[in-house]
């Protein structure tokens, strides 16, 4: 084709396109766009107004003020007139005459009190002290292997002193003696074993004293109790310590 055809049909082309464009546009506006109805504006409602009825208040009926003054009656008539009685007159009353007492008794002599004359006690002679006395106090000190008691014997310079025979008595039967000096560690030490076969904790009554070669006294006698209980506690007793010392 040549150029000039080509021209004819595009210019066909475009006639043939604006034509179809055009009839599309014209079916459009009369089969599709809805036909104008006329809208009739409503009226605005304007509600009725019922007027309230008028209250006329009905003043309240006062009583007339009357001027008129009250006159009292000239004479006024007494409600109740008093009757006075005079009261009787006092009664005078005359004192009774006292009554005679008879005169008090006549007190007995007192006889005086004899003079006693004091008696004359004489003052018995003291008893001289022993040697030895014990030393501060009884300790106590818990252990649950043995029962027994100790001690040490000082001289009067605080010394341990040696060669002292020391007694001790269970419930007042003799147990044993004991010479101070046999242990090397102390010259005055003694020991007495309380606890049985087997040993351990053993309540008995002790009581301690220093004696010479015939048993008699050189000391007080000392008592102590041990306990079987609390050998695992500071309560227990079951070591005495007692110690003597000489007398200056």
């Amino acid at each position: 084709m040549t150029r000039r055809q080509w021209s004819i049909v595009a210019i066909l082309f475009f006639v043939n396109a604006f034509i179809f464009t055009t009839l599309f546009m014209f079916l459009r506006q009369v089969y599709l766009t809805p036909p104008e109805v006329a809208v009739t504006p409503t009226p605005a409602r304007t509600p009725a107004f019922t007027p309230l009825p008028t209250y006329t208040p009905t003043p309240l009926l006062s009583p007339t003020p009357t001027n008129t003054r009250v006159v009292p009656p000239a004479t006024a008539t007494p409600i109740f007139t008093p009757t006075f009685t005079p009261a009787p007159p006092t009664p005078t009353f005359t004192l009774a005459p006292p009554t005679p007492t008879s005169p008090p008794p006549t007190a007995t002599p007192v006889p005086p009190t004899p003079t006693i004359t004091p008696t004359f006690t004489p003052t018995p002679t003291p008893t001289p002290s022993l040697p030895y006395s014990l030393y501060a106090t009884v300790r106590y000190e818990n252990n649950c292997g043995h029962t027994w008691l100790d001690g040490t014997v000082w001289d009067a310079s605080g010394a341990p002193k040696p060669n002292v025979r020391v007694r001790a008595w269970t419930y007042g039967h003799l147990l044993d003696d004991k010479v101070t000096g046999y242990n090397p560690t102390s010259a005055g030490y003694y020991e007495f074993v309380l606890d049985t076969v087997p040993p351990g904790p053993r309540e008995v009554m002790v009581e301690v004293a220093i004696v010479d070669e015939n048993g008699n006294l050189l000391s007080p006698k000392v008592s102590a109790q041990t306990t079987a209980t609390d050998c695992d506690n500071p309560n227990g007793r079951q070591h005495v310590i007692i110690d003597f010392i000489e007398n200056p």
